[in-house]
């Protein structure tokens, strides 16, 4: 079978080239097609691939910036105070079917919250959205929820959505916030709710969970430190040493 070619030349570097007419009541249906050669075909894909890489790391970069504090985005991991043996540990860690959860237990200035501001770095610069927390924040929002103030509480119903359902949750400095009925209640939905669907949580305290027992109310104690350990990798630097 011979294959009939049409002879065109690009409209970009004008070489001439040849390519495979699409031929159709006398028309050719292909020509549109053609306009640049194969080499110019080439440059132009590179270049939008490029620009999609781009408008992907300016859009990492946005997210980034509205996530995390300026001090936690300046995270580096050679400097000479990083827990580093911490990191190679956290970094390490990929959410799977029977760990849907990390938790990092440790003393003050073991740099528990910096490896997980890197953890979330590495997260949004693969595109995902994440939200970010503190204990004390999450029970701010608990309560302002219920203001009377619209406003006010709009903002601490979007927080709380956020909690709820981005697809990835950090959570800091569990531990040191005030047991409120309003707090706990909220805190058990967003971990019963993000385990149930397989959103993967991330946390740190200086205490494990079961030393929060004495601090919940009765009712809500086993199943919120229950949720908190289900299916969930710790790492506990009072072990370690690291």
């Amino acid at each position: 079978m011979t294959m009939t070619t049409t002879t065109t030349s690009c409209h970009t570097c004008g070489a001439t080239f040849h390519y495979e007419p699409v031929l159709c009541f006398g028309r050719d249906l292909a020509a549109h097609l053609n306009k640049d050669c194969p080499a110019c075909q080439a440059r132009a894909e590179k270049l939008r691939r490029e620009e999609l890489e781009e408008e992907r790391m300016q859009h990492a970069y946005q997210m980034l910036c509205a996530t995390l504090p300026p001090d936690l985005r300046a995270t580096e991991e050679e400097h000479p105070e990083f827990n580093r043996p911490l990191w190679r540990v956290v970094g390490r860690w990929h959410p799977s079917a029977d760990q849907r959860t990390l938790g990092i237990i440790g003393p003050a200035a073991r740099c528990k919250t910096r490896a997980l501001a890197l953890l979330a770095r590495r997260v949004i610069s693969g595109g995902t959205r994440v939200c970010w927390t503190s204990a004390v924040r999450l029970k701010d929002a608990a309560h302002d929820r219920m203001s009377r103030e619209r406003e006010i509480s709009a903002l601490a119903r979007e927080h709380l959505r956020e909690c709820l359902t981005a697809p990835w949750l950090f959570l800091d400095d569990l531990g040191k916030n005030e047991w409120t009925g309003a707090f706990e209640s909220q805190l058990f939905q967003i971990l019963d709710h993000r385990l149930n669907h397989h959103l993967p949580t991330a946390w740190t305290a200086n205490d494990h969970p079961e030393s929060f027992l004495p601090m919940i109310s009765q009712m809500n104690a086993s199943p919120i430190i229950g949720r908190l350990l289900d299916r969930c990798t710790v790492v506990d630097l009072r072990e370690s040493g690291e």
